[in-house]
């Protein structure tokens, strides 16, 4: 399979629509809410974390590297006085990634993702306290902690 190729089959097609409406959404309400440009480092971040998750396939790095753009971006966000972060499409393709992840890397690695991802939604309790955003990235870790480890414990063929 070509590397070069992000989006070859239909659920990755799907995958793309769904990462481009989160992050349209989330542009949408957050021009609503906070106004003007504040949506362009939220969705700059979440548009790298997608992109990056719709290449997990074909690069090993891709769950690390998305989990380092997210924990950059926390300090940032919060420093910079920018609406929170992961915000909703960040959360999404670190779901996706992290869940891929635990689903397909050995045990040492899938076990350093998982908690690289626990180490995200740590950080957004921590900066931003018990918002919408903080449950929304531990719902998204916890889905994709659940979902990445179903097979291994099921002890399907990815396990």
């Amino acid at each position: 399979m070509n590397s070069a190729k992000i989006a070859t089959r239909p659920v990755d097609v799907g995958m793309g629509v769904v990462f481009a409406m989160a992050l349209a959404v989330t542009a949408y309400l957050l021009a609503d809410s906070w106004g003007g440009g504040y949506w362009v480092f939220g969705c700059t971040t979440g548009a790298v974390v997608c992109v990056l998750a719709m290449t997990w396939r074909h690069r090993m790095w891709a769950a690390p590297a998305g989990l380092v753009v997210a924990a950059t971006a926390i300090p940032v966000a919060s420093v910079a006085g920018l609406p929170a972060e992961p915000g909703p499409g960040t959360a999404l393709g670190l779901s996706v990634l992290v869940g891929s992840a635990i689903r397909t890397l050995g045990a040492p690695g899938a076990t350093a993702v998982a908690a690289g991802g626990l180490a995200i939604v740590a950080g957004t309790w921590l900066t931003d306290g018990a918002t919408a955003v903080a449950m929304l990235n531990s719902v998204g870790w916890l889905a994709a902690l659940v979902i990445g480890l179903w097979p291994r414990l099921a002890g399907g063929k990815d396990a």
